[in-house]
């Protein structure tokens, strides 16, 4: 890799950063951010030496201790927020607000989980430990699965599967049925593990991983069939639908649709899932050549969509009308109407800051790829310039790959414009800068 120049410092630990850094953190401090998200950071042993943690532990008040844990400096400028530690915990963020501010917890089960949570050395506490649970954090069921699976989605958004599969495989392992035994789980476990791994199924097929992305969508299709939830049953089916588009089997991917379809048909609170599976069966129609079928399969999803209200669950994922342009604008490219994606485009893409940042790249990728059909190749240099910016901490192999499509794309004009050369070389830049990402995924 070329050398890079360097220039202001970390706004965490002061290291230095690469000129097209634009976080204003380091890599080993963005790593440490993202874990956040999910799980408590590890932290130094001089982190519980600071004076508010050992007046709070001094106090034995666990909610307090949590207060100044979420205040330290360790964690930056700004403290941690009450509702990423209450998902660490398995409780709100009106729940964990009244444990900071009101009386002592006294119950040892919770005081424990929760010490372990945080990793709050034993000796510092005022209490015992009990032996030989290190490892298992209670199931996620009841209030605090919606507010668990809410912070994933939040997190995958914004910074890719690759950097979340092995917090959703921690998850999945928490409460998981032995085989053959999901039949005697109470259904808001088993709801919350089909969730999750389906989750891990979009998380492993943004780490490049189909294959282990597609195992984790049949167990969860398992799951949501034995919890005999059709609205989950027939999102899984989606999910089967996408990977085999993605795969370029646009037989499975229309057959997947259809029996999701099928699955959710007469569901009253089913208008956003319909949506999501027509614009997928729309997609495989596009893939097949089928374009009077696909265009017409794209109406009754906008149809769908008009019709749908909030979505009526935590556990389905969201599909909102920047969801139905997305898939539309890759229908209409694979079609060739390239004007009309480029319309489509226009409108998804913003310079605004977003908490989509992997559907915002998704979006650009396809808009360069729309101007580079329209050979407007200066526009799409400026694009995908600031798609690089973009992702700078977003571990997403498909994005990725589609910046590698970019880069072939935009060879061929390299010879008559001067901007190409330099934008084919930052992208090379990029591949090596990111090449951590065709690791294998963890198993544990």
């Amino acid at each position: 890799m070329t050398a890079m120049s360097r220039r202001a410092g970390c706004a965490r630990c002061g290291a230095g950063l690469a000129t097209d850094n634009n976080s204003g953190r380091c890599a080993p401090c963005q790593r440490a951010e993202r874990n956040r998200v999910v799980a408590a950071p590890e932290v130094p042993a001089t982190f519980w030496s600071h004076e508010p943690l050992r007046r709070a532990l001094a106090e034995r008040h666990l909610g307090r201790v949590i207060r100044a844990y979420r205040h330290h400096p360790y964690h930056g400028r700004q403290p941690l927020p009450q509702a990423t530690v209450a998902s660490w915990l398995g409780v709100t963020q009106a729940q964990l607000s009244r444990v900071e501010t009101g009386p002592p917890m006294v119950h040892l089960d919770r005081l424990a989980h929760w010490a372990r949570v945080l990793g709050i050395p034993a000796h510092i506490l005022w209490f015992r430990l009990p032996p030989g649970r290190d490892d298992a954090p209670p199931p996620v069921a009841g209030e605090a699965g919606p507010h668990l699976l809410s912070a994933l989605r939040c997190a995958d958004r914004q910074i890719g599967g690759r950097n979340l599969y092995r917090a959703a495989l921690a998850h999945i392992t928490a409460f998981s049925p032995p085989t053959g035994q999901s039949s005697a789980l109470p259904r808001p476990t088993l709801l919350a593990a089909a969730t999750l791994h389906e989750m891990a199924g979009w998380m492993a097929h943004d780490s490049g991983d189909s294959a282990t992305g597609r195992q984790h969508f049949r167990d969860a299709l398992a799951l949501a069939v034995d919890s005999s939830t059709h609205l989950l049953v027939g999102q899984v089916h989606g999910s089967l639908s996408h990977l085999a588009s993605h795969d370029g089997n646009a037989a499975a991917a229309i057959a997947h649709a259809i029996e999701g379809l099928g699955v959710v048909a007469d569901e009253e609170a089913g208008a956003r899932v319909r949506a999501r599976l027509f614009a997928l069966q729309a997609r495989g129609l596009a893939a097949a050549g089928r374009a009077a079928e696909c265009h017409s399969t794209l109406r009754l999803a906008e149809v769908a969509l008009g019709q749908a209200e909030a979505s009526p669950t935590a556990w389905l994922s969201p599909f909102d009308r920047t969801s139905l342009d997305i898939e539309t604008a890759r229908c209409l490219l694979r079609l060739g109407d390239v004007t009309a994606a480029l319309r489509l485009l226009d409108d998804i893409v913003t310079d605004e800051p977003t908490t989509r940042v992997r559907s915002q790249a998704l979006a650009r990728t396809l808009l360069v790829t729309a101007l580079v059909g329209q050979a407007r190749i200066e526009e799409a240099c400026l694009v995908t310039h600031k798609t690089i910016d973009l992702t700078h901490g977003l571990g997403s192999t498909v994005v990725l790959d589609q910046l590698r499509h970019l880069a072939l794309l935009l060879r061929s004009h390299s010879v008559h414009l001067p901007d190409v050369p330099q934008l084919l070389d930052r992208l090379r830049d990029t591949f090596r800068e990111r090449s951590w990402m065709a690791l294998p995924l963890p198993t544990g």
